[in-house]
């Protein structure tokens, strides 16, 4: 299983639509699909029926809740980057079964008697156990074993999703909590074997915060559009679910349903390597619209600023999702830590949109000229934002930006062996004071001797710290820079300079900056490259 997981790395998801269509006959894709089904389902009765029951004595539950969600997903995010050996797969997934235990008890008791504080710990624990399965999702997904599956799972599973919240009767409460704790037990179930391995692969790799000050382009960092981007939109997700609420549940979405499946086919069928950007502008055009005719549907039973902002926001996490596996097919190591900040910023949007809702609804029926007035700056809002900030951006790109860890480590090793190959001697001549042949793991050479030439041979190959030397002077690298150069030449990582110089990490992070400036480069590969090409 290891080795077909890091057989897809490097491969971002742009096969055919024929590949992708085929791929869903298999049983694997099947199954990755069918928990993007359940968690709709289980999203929709949460919503239809756990929530809005527990608004008539609890109202402020779902918000923590949701707040709960996003600490959990935040939470996931900093272990992944600072120290993924604590993602013990088997310890999790037995917290989380735990988690759905406990909120089965304090939610038959506490909706039962409407006890707030039994409630708000049986959705707490609900939310817990709903990001780790979401988690396994990932992982479970990332891992098939073509990038075509990998996208029939996703397009297909949301679409086939939409499709069964559309036709889902709303239930009572406690058949509703019942289906929300089964439906979150079902996936956990059905992707723990196939996300198990990766998961394995990622807690015995080396932390992200280390290999991230070397390889930055291997890793989304926080600043990355796509997080400010969820963030907005997850406000928009918020207020669509609140907006116009009829007894506390969302306003139905009859045509979601066929415009996600639209959405869906497209994705699938599409050729083109900027689709994400497609789909991306269409997401923004539906959720404006819906903005734009909120006001005009507050004082009927008309759906259509909800419908429109749903179908956007639908595609738009379609979309993500898409990202997201993408990052991960490329760079295994990036799959959790932009997953947890992507979910975690998911929720906190979620829980500010569905306030600026609330609002809007209490104006409704009192003040309809600030309902409107809160509506029309919401869209203003949104779309100045995405004016200013993504006019430019490209999801595509951001996907084809990510590098793999792993072929930096491959180059490194690919340096060394050349460099033996080409006849250096007992040892390789030191390039500066921190650089010893100690620390290379060789011996020393005495001052002034270089690599000894090889009788009736081609002159040697000049060794790596030489080529570092060499390089770094004619770009203008400082001593310490070329010592820095050379570390890196030879697949060092971050957290190996900060130990070797006892050093912060943003003086690292600031040095390994300043040297890729200087070469040109943008990776720890493409330094590793300049060194064997000698320029």
């Amino acid at each position: 299983m290891g080795k077909i997981i890091w057989e897809g790395v490097g491969h971002v998801i742009t096969e055919s639509g024929c590949v992708a269509l085929r791929a869903l006959k298999q049983g694997s894709t099947l199954r990755c699909l069918a928990p993007f089904v359940l968690f709709a389902i289980a999203g929709f009765s949460l919503n239809a029926s756990v929530y809005s029951y527990v608004s008539s004595y609890c109202g402020i539950a779902r918000e923590i809740a949701t707040f709960a969600n996003a600490v959990a997903f935040l939470a996931l995010f900093g272990v992944s980057v600072a120290k993924p050996a604590f993602i013990d797969k088997r310890l999790l997934t037995t917290v989380a079964v735990g988690c759905l235990l406990t909120a089965a008890v304090a939610l038959e008791f506490g909706l039962a008697l409407q006890v707030p504080w039994a409630t708000i710990v049986g959705l707490v624990c609900s939310s817990v156990a709903s990001a780790w399965a979401a988690t396994l999702i990932a992982c479970a997904v990332t891992a098939l074993p073509t990038a075509g599956a990998a996208l029939a799972s996703v397009a297909a599973g949301m679409a086939f999703g939409e499709v069964a919240v559309v036709v889902h009767p709303t239930l009572q409460y406690n058949i509703g909590t019942a289906e929300v704790l089964l439906c979150y037990a079902l996936v956990i179930t059905i992707a723990y074997p196939r996300a198990g391995a990766l998961l394995g692969e990622i807690s015995s790799s080396e932390a992200p915060a280390s290999l991230e000050l070397s390889n930055p382009e291997s890793f989304l960092h926080p600043s990355h559009g796509l997080f400010t981007c969820v963030l907005l939109f997850s406000i928009a997700t918020g207020y669509g679910l609140t907006l116009g609420e009829v007894d506390n549940a969302p306003a139905s979405f009859d045509i979601s349903a066929p415009m996600v499946v639209l959405a869906a086919l497209w994705m699938m069928l599409s050729k083109s390597r900027e689709r994400e950007d497609t789909l991306f502008s269409f997401c923004v055009l539906l959720v404006a619209g819906g903005f734009i005719i909120a006001p005009f549907t507050f004082f009927n039973d008309l759906s259509s600023a909800n419908t429109l902002i749903r179908i956007g926001v639908r595609c738009f996490e379609m979309l993500v999702w898409f990202v997201v596996i993408a990052v991960g097919r490329r760079n295994p190591l990036a799959l959790l830590p932009t997953f947890g900040l992507v979910r975690s910023l998911h929720a906190l949007g979620t829980d500010v949109g569905a306030v600026v809702g609330h609002t809007t609804n209490n104006f409704v029926g009192t003040n309809a000229e600030t309902a409107a007035m809160i509506a029309a700056c919401v869209l203003f809002l949104f779309v100045a934002l995405m004016w200013v900030g993504f006019r430019e951006f490209s999801f595509s790109a951001a996907i084809r930006g990510i590098v793999s860890v792993g072929e930096a480590a491959h180059g490194a090793a690919s340096s060394e062996q050349g460099a033996a190959g080409d006849g250096s001697a007992a040892g390789e001549a030191t390039c500066g004071s921190g650089v010893s042949e100690a620390d290379m793991g060789e011996a020393p050479l005495a001052e002034g001797e270089g690599a000894a030439p090889v009788p009736g041979g081609e002159p040697p190959r000049a060794t790596i710290e030489e080529r570092c030397r060499v390089i770094g002077q004619v770009h203008g690298l400082t001593e310490r820079e070329i010592e820095i150069f050379a570390f890196l030449a030879r697949g060092r990582n971050g957290q190996f300079l900060m130990d070797h110089y006892v050093v912060s990490r943003n003086t690292v992070k600031s040095h390994i900056k300043h040297i890729y400036a200087k070469l040109g480069v943008h990776s720890q590969q493409e330094l590793i490259d300049c060194v064997e090409r000698g320029e």
